[in-house]
């Protein structure tokens, strides 16, 4: 089930609007008070593309005095669980057998599968391999632990996965039979066009592909009124947490490729607040 924490934990985090040309999601930040920090733009999956990071990342890591990620590091599994719930109850029987079949080739364990909130599910379902636990925020985490640096999560699990969680049951399901319909070709479309635009280091690009995709499964004005919640209020969150921790701390930052763009990403709020930012490379 751990695998799945971080699969989730990152998911919220796929993605935002800069400008147009600008290119990157590994950055050094120089703060007006002198010190440096970096801010890496991930991404949830374990393709070897993404995930031989150059040394410089290492590097910029021990040159940090702790990890900034999204979400508190622990057990957040009492946050993966509907209480009093099973799917057995909203899916006919043609629906259940495809979520056994999705369970197998996750492997994931039906029995908590059907206990799962359906958004969740959608998320990890819509994925057209399984994942393992050795996504890039995994080995950024690892690599700091195995440097004695101190990892600190922005958000709770229960702040972290709130805009979701504010979707009624019946949404969920919409969102999670939205998934079921998909072909595996067409799961294997969407990833290959997600993980076109990462390469392409356009956040720009990435931001209109994932909304692109993320709107498929919901009702335009519904997706319209959870990417509020899940972008822009809380790239204004981090930004504050940033910006605190960041007076009197070098910190590597390690968030969803998302929250960078847009007139509210971070990018944009950290200029503004006199950071200087320069593009780093990350990966070959």
């Amino acid at each position: 089930m751990k695998r799945f924490l971080i699969l989730v934990i990152l998911l919220l985090n796929t993605v935002s609007f800069a400008n147009a040309s600008e290119r990157g999601l590994f950055w050094k930040l120089k703060a007006p008070n002198g010190l440096t920090h970096y801010l890496f733009g991930t991404i949830h999956t374990d393709d070897n593309r993404i995930i031989k990071f150059l040394p410089a990342v290492k590097k910029s890591v021990n040159a940090s005095d702790l990890l900034l990620v999204e979400i508190t590091p622990g057990d957040h599994s009492q946050n993966l669980f509907m209480k009093n719930y099973s799917l057995v109850s909203h899916l006919n029987a043609e629906e259940l057998n495809q979520i056994k079949k999705l369970s197998e080739f996750h492997v994931m364990y039906f029995e908590n599968v059907i206990r799962m909130k359906p958004w969740l599910l959608a998320i990890i379902f819509d994925s057209p391999k399984p994942h393992t636990e050795f996504n890039q925020d995994y080995l950024l985490m690892a690599m700091a632990e195995d440097l004695d640096k101190e990892v600190l999560g922005i958000e709770s699990s229960k702040e972290h996965f709130a805009s979701m969680d504010s979707l009624s049951l019946d949404e969920q399901l919409m969102m999670l039979r939205a998934v079921l319909k998909k072909t595996e070709k067409e799961r294997l479309y969407d990833y290959n066009l997600l993980m076109k635009e990462y390469l392409s280091a356009d956040v720009e690009q990435i931001r209109k592909t994932d909304e692109q995709l993320t709107g498929k499964l919901l009702p335009k004005a519904l997706w319209a009124k959870i990417k509020i919640q899940l972008m822009d209020e809380r790239n204004k969150k981090m930004a504050i947490k940033i910006k605190e921790l960041a007076k009197d701390k070098q910190l590597f930052i390690a968030v969803g490729a998302s929250h960078l763009s847009g007139k509210d990403g971070l990018l944009s709020q950290l200029r503004d607040s006199g950071f200087k930012l320069t593009p780093l490379k990350a990966f070959e």
